[in-house]
């Protein structure tokens, strides 16, 4: 049997953040793998990890598991402004929820902290290549669905406005300078940060069908990445990486090709 533990982290700014961590069976300790999800599409779909899927593709809770029948400790957790964390989203702010998420399971005795590893989708991607981009001590990344590049042709009033109406900024009063809230978008810029990843090997995957992230991105990523560094671009995949089993097929058999 899995060992499970539901637990609620706290960021350096004192943001609480609600996560799972989904430990294999026998012997450590493991190789240790973060997930972090994507951006919400909308205010109904303000995703909660927790959360079982009533259809279609596989949950969170459902992937963690996958991973720890492979070997991995996995942790899944909702960034802050998303599901039943607190806070409102800011890019720099998601950073700070998966720094806090490395520190703690890197701190588990169950983990061996040469081998911890992120897997991000989309702008959870994004966040994963900033923290990796910092921190020498993660040892690889897989990206699916990553934009290149997050500048924005949208002003930050109107960008904060969408992203209000999707339910990830809460409160009024947030953020108080809109300048500085579109300035961190600069500052997370993938495409001028994935070639500090190096050494350390990075996985780019791109749905061929994405309509959301144009596939173009990944090649993009990809000539500005270092070595070690693969590509896979999938057939009849889109943007969801929760609806591609296909695609965490792939990423598992990478890990453990990678980490086991």
């Amino acid at each position: 049997m899995l060992e499970r533990e539901d637990i609620y982290l706290r960021t350096t700014d004192d943001v609480g953040i609600s996560a799972s961590f989904v430990i294999p069976t026998g012997p450590g300790p493991y190789p240790a793998l973060i997930i972090c999800h994507g951006m919400p599409m909308a205010k109904e779909n303000n995703l909660n990890v927790s959360s079982k899927l009533e259809e279609g593709g596989l949950d969170y809770d459902s992937i963690a598991e996958w991973c720890a029948w492979e070997g991995f400790a996995t942790l899944i957790f909702n960034f802050r402004g998303t599901g039943d964390s607190g806070g409102n989203f800011h890019p720099l702010g998601w950073a700070q929820d998966l720094l806090c998420a490395l520190d703690w399971v890197k701190s588990r005795q169950e983990v061996d902290n040469e081998r911890v590893i992120l897997m991000g989708s989309s702008f959870g991607a994004v966040i994963a290549i900033y923290v990796a981009s910092h921190r020498p001590d993660v040892a690889g990344i897989v990206s699916f669905a990553s934009p290149a590049r997050t500048d924005t042709r949208h002003s930050s009033e109107e960008l904060v406005n969408r992203l209000r109406d999707i339910g990830i900024i809460r409160d009024k009063d947030f953020p108080q300078s809109y300048d500085d809230f579109l300035g961190e978008y600069k500052i997370i810029n993938p495409h001028q940060l994935i070639h500090r990843i190096s050494p350390r090997p990075i996985l780019l995957l791109h749905g061929y069908e994405d309509d959301i992230v144009p596939v173009e991105n990944a090649y993009t990523l990809y000539e500005r990445a270092l070595e070690p560094k693969d590509i896979q671009v999938l057939q009849k995949v889109g943007h969801r990486f929760r609806s591609e089993p296909d695609a965490i097929g792939l990423c598992i058999s990478w890990l453990r090709s990678n980490f086991m």
